[in-house]
């Protein structure tokens, strides 16, 4: 089945409900430091009400094991609607003020491991609705809604309907779940038992079979030299992304003089960047190929870095902020698109689990390393000292595999 064709069937009614997940989950990144300031002043109390939720993502690789395990939109629904009720359960308390830091903190990490769970598993299950040729479309349109959902519509709903009142932002979010799982419903064959690697694979989950399919997710990227160096160098740019985009706040209030409020703008338009992206990534990919369009991103993300380090003017920032998004989301289509091609079926769940463990474990990690280099060497020293290792890591393996530029 094309795109085209699934574009009347399967795939809007997929990216609805991956829209509607994303929504939800920029929705709760806002609502629950939220709630949280009601309960306690205390910013570490508050800041570990976000960090909780990007916790599981450092446990991604078993996420992946389960995802090979298991029929992908089968776990999907189910992660939806227990990602329902427990915000339901969370909006309950709030409503009848039973609320606390503790119930506040189990909501947001088990919310969190949900999305790590759905999250691999849709990356695993698009393969099997957009034919391998049109995965690069299918990934920019899944790139704008996750735009529109996680970095603009969300989080702004998010925040206004918790003005309104404290439980609103969590109802609209176990509603959307709701609905999100209703759509995957839809699907034909959802309950199809996934394709396995090894038809006598058992199904009991132990330490030992869990630590034998993890052995062979690694051993299978050993062998896959182009596979295993994009999920490195994703690690890395997510890495120095991850650590000038955390004093980011900071740059616009001490080195640009501006109001916290344009720190929100230069956000959207860093995500009208990458909207922009979503609509011409994949024509982009087509035209460039893999590796040369990841070279472009990384050149690009590189150029913005040291710009913005050596800048003091709101336009210029502007643009690069602007540039730097839409390299950002060239970047993840590449990559995306080449690991959902390359990888076999039964082994994706996994390569899939580190890869995600890769990038998102390197985006905390690189948040906290930019802080504390900004704290010692100045607001713009993340971004001057990113600059150069991200064109060097792009520039080192796209030379490294010059032999597949071409490859589509």
């Amino acid at each position: 089945m094309t795109l085209a064709t699934g574009l009347r069937t399967q795939f809007p009614r997929y990216w609805l409900s991956a829209f509607l997940s994303d929504f939800g989950d920029g929705v709760r990144l806002a609502a629950f430091p939220l709630l949280a300031s009601r309960l306690s002043h205390s910013p570490a109390a508050v800041a570990v009400a976000v960090a909780v939720q990007g916790l599981p993502w450092l446990l991604g690789t078993g996420a992946g094991i389960i995802v090979d395990r298991t029929d992908g939109r089968r776990l999907m629904v189910i992660v939806d609607l227990v990602r329902a009720a427990i915000i339901t359960a969370l909006a309950l308390a709030i409503a009848v003020n039973a609320v606390s830091m503790a119930i506040i903190y189990v909501a947001a990490f088990a919310t969190g491991v949900g999305s790590a769970l759905r999250d691999s598993a849709a990356m695993t299950y698009l393969p099997r609705i957009a034919e391998s040729a049109d995965l690069d479309r299918a990934n920019s349109r899944l790139v704008i809604g996750r735009i529109v959902g996680y970095e603009l519509a969300g989080p702004a709903a998010g925040s206004w309907l918790f003005g309104v009142a404290a439980v609103m932002p969590f109802a609209g979010n176990a509603s959307a779940l709701g609905l999100s799982a209703l759509l995957l419903l839809t699907l034909p064959s959802v309950f199809q038992t996934a394709t396995r690697g090894r038809p006598d694979r058992d199904v009991l989950i132990t330490v030992r079979s869990l630590r034998r399919d993890l052995w062979d997710g690694f051993r299978w990227l050993r062998t896959s030299s182009d596979i295993r160096d994009v999920i490195i160098a994703s690690g890395v740019i997510c890495f120095l992304d991850a650590a000038w985009f955390a004093v980011l706040i900071l740059y616009v209030i001490q080195i640009l003089h501006q109001q916290p409020g344009v720190y929100g703008l230069l956000l959207a338009l860093g995500a009208l960047g990458g909207l922009l992206t979503g609509a011409v990534g994949a024509r982009i990919f087509r035209r460039l190929g893999a590796w040369r369009s990841l070279l472009l991103s990384g050149i690009a993300m590189a150029g913005a870095q040291a710009v913005l380090g050596l800048s003091a003017d709101l336009v210029i920032a502007a643009a690069m902020i602007f540039a730097g998004s839409a390299a950002f989301a060239l970047f993840n289509i590449a990559t995306v698109t080449m690991i959902q091609r390359s990888v076999p079926v039964s082994m994706l769940g996994r390569v899939t689990g580190i890869y995600l463990t890769a990038t998102r474990g390197a985006e905390a990690v690189g948040a906290i390393g930019g802080g504390v280099l900004a704290t010692t060497a100045g607001i713009r020293a993340p971004m001057l000292a990113g600059a150069v290792p991200t064109a060097a890591v792009m520039i080192l393996l796209s030379w490294r595999h010059r032999a597949r530029a071409d490859s589509r």
